[in-house]
Formats: C-alpha cells, structure tokens, sequence
C-alpha cells in the first residue's frame, strides 16, 4: 500500500513538471456560438500565484497550437524566453470566413469582422480574466490568418506587441498599410515573415516584394525581422520558423552568455559600466515585457567578473547593494560588499560584510568555507 501511495506521489510530481493543457469553450455573443480554444499555462503556474505571463494567441489552434506551444515550453525550460499562456483559437471549417476581407476595401467583413471583434472583446479579456496575464502579447498566423492578424496592428492602439507571421497571403494594399504603420509607429513592436523557397508561388513573390519595402523601414520602435527557409514549403515553414520568431521577440531576455560577456561586456568603454549594462538589460525587459523578473545568479557573476577584471570597486559596491535588494537570503552582495571594502583599504567593514554574509545561504560558487577563510585572513592580516 504504502509503495503504491509513494508511486502516486510521484506521478502527481512528475505531472506538475510540464506544462499543463485545457480545453475550453467561450460563448461569443459577436460570433453567435461557441467556440473552441487550447489553453497551455507554464509549467511554474500553480506554484506560483503571484506571477503575471505574456499571452501568445495562436490563430489556426488546430494544427499551429501544439508547435508553438512546444517551443514555448522548450525555450522557456532553457531561459531562452519567458514562461507564456499560450492560446490557440480552433477554426477548423471557419478559418476562410474568419479571415475574409471586402473586395473594395480589403478590411474584414461579415463574419470575419465578428471574429475580429470577438478576439479583441471576448476571448482576450476572457483569458486576463481567469489567467493571471501581462500587458504583452503575441499573435501567430499561417496564410490566411497571418494576413488577418495583421488588422489587429492597424488599429490606432495595437492590440498585439508581437506579429509572427508564417507564410502570410497578404491582402491587396497590404504592404502599402504596413509600410506606413510600422513607419510610424511609436510604441515597441516585433515583426517577423517567414516564408520559404518551396512555398506557394504568389505568396512567396509577394511576401518577397513586402519584405522589401518593410526592411528599408527606419524606426526605433520597430524589430522587423524576416526569414526565407532554403526548401521551406508552405507548411513546413511553421516548424522552422517559430523558434526563430520566438527567439527573435525575446532576444534580450536570455541570460549573459560567454559571447555577450566577451564581446560586449569586457569591451564596454566610457561612462557605461558592466554594472549600468546589468541594470539596463532587466529594466528593458521589465519595461517591454512586463515582467517582474530577479536579476539572475548568472548574471551578477558574469558582471561581477568583469568589474574585478576592470577593478571598478565602485560599480562592485553598487553591484552589492543591488544583490542584497534581488537576493537578500544569499550571502552574494555581501561578499561582493566585503570584496569592494577590502579593495578600497577598509578591512574592519570586509570582515564584517564576509560576517554578514556567512549567515546567509551559499550562492553558486560561493560557500561558508570561502568566507571563513576570507574573515581569518583579516583578522591574521591586521590583529583583529
């Protein structure tokens, strides 16, 4: 008996690992019927009841929800990306009607203009509702829906921050109103194309033509990113393309790499410092994501290695204060503290920042024994 509770417990937690799937259906008074979603929360979600997500809303939920959910829950499992709700709109039969467009002025019509207005007004106040979701969101299309998902961006207010777009068939006067929205726009917004040398022949020539114009585009606000897959067909795009897009969105989210650390941190010159870099890095990724994300372990080593390379004991003092502020339960600002002190010829306060933090708990490569040593060199040092 007792083996078999034991056993259960651990399916129970080996459950609780991956990342959960619902199914659900919402009642939409636009559409007038029920429609069908796929609902992927992150693998933290119930353990976490503070955390707020980025939604990415998958159109084509069918057969498009399950690869961008996998590489969703990948990339986040290797911090390549933030965890996100992903949320995938069933279309099945309707997907045509949902994404027509008037033949005079290539806007949604009938049914399509309800399913718009249903997205917008039903389904994504719906899931922020019930979800605990972030300001940033991502839609996803392939075809014909990746040419609607664009109504959503020529809205005065953009409902979406991120636009991926697999194999798009744009809509006549398509690249006219991308060009002159995302030459103007002025909040931050993602734009990525995919399309592939295998694809459907008048979407590829015209997403060909688009790209053109749309990489010529100078905006600040604007990431425009495009990729054209050797071999991609219309549907075999998707698999390539998503990770990339993904990848694309979330570049700065990823910790500090050797590259990033060698190449840009180590050769940073003038008034920005390793540790201005630090700041700026998780205040963009606040600020653009909207997430409250802790300063990682890794990233306050890669910097404070730079800063002892550089012997800038000035930013390691800073860097200490803000450890001590992200991690107050580890022993990591105060031994960068205690580093900064013994550097500047004030050992009395080092010894007491190594005491400090000998009561805290170890943190990477640091443990009670470094400190130890750290503290009776002192004291042998100057006869405390």
């Amino acid at each position: 008996m007792k083996k078999n509770i034991a056993l259960l417990v651990c399916f129970v937690l080996a459950i609780g690992s991956y990342a959960q799937i619902k199914y659900e259906t919402i009642k939409s008074y636009k559409l007038d019927e029920n429609r069908k979603i796929k609902i992927q929360l992150p693998r933290d979600y119930e353990r976490n009841n503070v955390k707020k997500y980025p939604i990415i809303l998958v159109l084509d939920g069918d057969y498009l929800f399950e690869p961008v959910a996998g590489n969703t829950d990948y990339l986040a499992y290797w911090e390549e990306m933030p965890e996100a709700i992903v949320v995938g709109v069933m279309q099945g039969e309707s997907r045509v009607d949902d994404s027509s467009y008037d033949d005079l002025n290539y806007l949604p019509e009938k049914k399509a203009a309800s399913f718009f207005e249903f997205i917008g007004h039903e389904l994504l106040p719906e899931i922020s509702k019930n979800y605990r979701t972030s300001n940033f969101k991502i839609v996803v299309g392939h075809g014909i829906t990746a040419n609607f998902i664009n109504y959503y961006l020529y809205k005065d207010k953009p409902l979406f921050q991120g636009y991926i777009n697999l194999s798009p068939d744009y809509a006549f006067k398509s690249e006219e109103r991308l060009l002159e929205k995302l030459s103007k726009i002025d909040t931050k917004t993602w734009y990525y194309v995919a399309t592939g040398s295998n694809d459907v022949s008048a979407i590829r020539e015209n997403t060909l033509k688009i790209n053109g114009s749309l990489e010529a585009i100078e905006n600040e606000n604007l990431q425009y990113s495009f990729s054209n897959f050797e071999n991609g067909s219309h549907y075999t795009v998707a698999a390539q393309a998503i990770p990339k897009a993904l990848s694309n969105i979330f570049s700065m989210y990823p910790p500090i790499s050797k590259k990033q650390y060698k190449e840009v941190i180590l050769k940073l010159e003038g008034e920005e410092t390793p540790y201005d870099y630090l700041v700026t890095k998780y205040d963009n990724m606040r600020k653009l994501f909207s997430l409250n994300s802790q300063i990682r372990i890794n990233d306050f080593i890669a910097i404070s290695t730079a800063l002892e390379k550089k012997q800038d004991w000035e930013s390691l003092q800073k860097l200490g204060d803000l450890a001590r502020k992200e991690h107050p339960e580890l022993m990591l600002g105060n031994y960068y503290l205690g580093t900064f002190y013994e550097q500047t010829g004030e050992p009395k306060k080092a010894m007491r920042a190594y005491e400090n933090g000998f009561l805290q708990e170890e943190a990477a490569f640091l443990t009670k024994d470094m400190l130890l040593q750290k503290i009776e060199r002192i004291k042998e040092d100057f006869g405390y």
